[in-house]
């Protein structure tokens, strides 16, 4: 077992640096990665693989410390605890009440729970720490069914000590942009308690999927966010309505840059549809998304992003102004960027994972935090040949997740609805 006897740190990558100025419990900035055995979780077993597991990922085996000019994270040498689900997903992490850890192990019937502070990593850092978890946790449940150098042996560890920060490595300067988004139009409805959220997820046939995507000419993103848009438009948009509908759209920048790195490595393409007139059909808005995507998902557009992003970071004045006012302007400049989305979608691909342990998996779900001007988040992403389409909401009703799911079940695509309520339903 690897130990974790020395003290190290780092710097926050630089999308982190926003996250603990503006995290509170309103706008967490947490999500959760879940991996769906097919079989109850031991919770003994599970905090034994936690405790083996971690010292192999420097990404999230830390605590955050202020400095003068930045916060940085440093080694946590307490013990994490595993803990039953008991509280909504996607909560506020308050490290104080956490042992200093950023991240939660949490465990309900067959499901394992990682939920990530921002600050640490992305859902793709994110998946690799919690699949590792569960093929430790996998090889003492039925250590009958490995060999000795199987058991030996630890899984899942490519690019688990890899702590670069992707956006400075990569940073080259380029001429400035300017990438303020107009105000987007905004989701109404009764909201939920601060404490509580709805959850509707929807379990899409893949090849059914892939098959209609195939006719359109669109790729899955391209199709779900074309869903997405015209749900939007149909159940909130009105005559009067002025804002565009404009879907925030993680991208990871490592099949871009090649930087495997386990901190936060993402940016992101804003698609946008105006909605002026009320006249829109849905094949139009397919056409708006792939000429935009087409358009700003290209290394070029990318790097002008990371470039401006980064840029800012390098100034020396920057550099040299003290943390309590770096933090007083990031969160000015914050509040004034947050009308620019109606809601995010994030899809973390298709998932795999290694052979010897594929009996044992049953599929993986994928959580976004919400907050006031985004109460919807929506993600996605595949295992095998389901994918899962996850509505995190703030709230109470579901009008624009069963608004999705009817578009694609007159495609004659297989969803199946499940709820945090454990509801199930085929639609």
């Amino acid at each position: 077992m690897k130990q974790n006897n020395t003290t190290k740190w780092h710097k926050l990558d630089n999308t982190a640096n926003i996250f603990p100025v503006v995290a509170n419990k309103r706008m967490p900035n947490v999500f959760r990665l879940t991996a769906v055995l097919k079989e109850e979780i031991d919770p003994v077993l599970l905090q034994q693989a936690l405790e083996e597991t971690l010292p192999w990922f420097a990404a999230f085996g830390v605590r955050m410390k202020q400095g003068v000019f930045w916060s940085y994270l440093e080694t946590n040498k307490a013990v994490p605890r595993v803990q039953e689900e008991k509280e909504c997903p996607c909560r506020y992490i308050d490290p104080f009440q956490n042992r200093k850890f950023l991240f939660k192990l949490l465990y309900y019937q067959n499901r394992v729970h990682l939920e990530v502070f921002h600050v640490l990593s992305d859902g793709t850092g994110g998946m690799r720490f919690l699949k590792a978890i569960c093929y430790k946790y996998i090889q003492l449940a039925h250590s009958e069914a490995f060999t000795k150098q199987q058991l030996a042996t630890t899984y899942g560890l490519v690019g688990a000590d890899n702590t670069d920060d992707g956006y400075m490595k990569n940073y080259v300067p380029r001429a400035g942009a300017n990438f303020k988004e107009p105000t987007a139009l905004h989701i109404k409805g009764e909201k939920l308690p601060v404490d509580e959220t709805n959850v509707l997820s929807g379990l899409i046939h893949v090849e059914q999927l892939k098959a209609v995507c195939k006719a359109k000419e669109a790729s899955v993103t391209e199709y779900i966010t074309a869903c997405i848009i015209y749900g939007v438009y149909t159940e909130y948009a009105t005559e009067t309505s002025r804002h565009p509908i404009s879907i925030f759209i993680p991208v990871n920048l490592r099949r871009f840059f090649g930087t495997d790195t386990s901190l936060n490595f993402f940016s992101n393409i804003m698609v946008s549809v105006p909605v002026t007139g009320c006249g829109l059909q849905f094949e139009n808005v397919l056409a708006q998304v792939k000429q935009q995507f087409a358009q700003k998902l290209t290394r070029e557009a990318l790097e002008k992003k990371l470039a401006y992003t980064a840029g800012t970071e390098k100034k020396l004045a920057v550099r040299l102004t003290p943390l309590p006012i770096k933090n007083m302007i990031m969160r000015f400049v914050f509040s004034r960027s947050r009308n620019g989305a109606t809601l995010t979608l994030s899809n973390l691909g298709v998932q795999a994972v290694e052979p010897i342990f594929e009996p044992y998996f049953e599929g993986f779900r994928f959580l976004l935090s919400t907050n006031t001007k985004e109460p919807i988040k929506i993600t996605a992403g595949s295992y095998k040949n389901q994918m899962a389409l996850c509505f995190n909401s703030l709230v109470s009703e579901n009008r624009l997740a069963k608004a999705v799911f009817r578009i694609l079940a007159k495609e004659g695509i297989s969803v199946t609805v499940e709820s945090n309520g454990g509801f199930h339903e085929k639609m």
